[in-house]
């Protein structure tokens, strides 16, 4: 090989490169000088109005001799320590806490006392109100 045909196969890579170089750039840049329109498609449809159905208060059977300590939904902003033993799963110590974190307004602010955790208030869920 001669030195004249090195450079000119040299100087055909550099170009072929240079130009490869070229097209990879503007394939790159492509999305940004020719962006797709792409418009969010919005719906107008009504929705139906939402509607709530309250879980009936829970029955606690009464005897001649034994009168439970709550009748239907327990208010957690007003219950006592006793009241709130009753409960299922709560115990003095829990008790406790739940009267130090009032007031209640959501079962969120219920979830985040210490000791209550999904199971726990699963169970509490029909059985109080705020």
């Amino acid at each position: 090989m001669t030195p004249s045909s090195m450079f000119v196969s040299e100087r055909s890579l550099a170009v072929l490169l240079s130009g490869l170089a070229l097209v990879c750039g503007g394939w790159a840049l492509w999305p940004a000088l020719e962006p797709l329109p792409r418009l969010p498609t919005v719906s107008h449809t009504a929705l139906p109005a939402p509607t709530t159905v309250a879980d009936p208060a829970p029955v606690y059977a009464t005897t001649a001799s034994i009168k439970p300590l709550i009748s239907g939904r327990l208010d957690l902003n007003t219950a006592s320590e006793e009241q709130l033993e009753a409960l299922p799963s709560i115990g003095p110590a829990l008790a406790a806490r739940l009267i130090a974190a009032r007031p209640y307004r959501t079962l969120a602010d219920l979830d985040a006392v210490r000791g209550v955790g999904p199971v726990l208030l699963a169970k509490l869920t029909p059985l109080v109100r705020f």
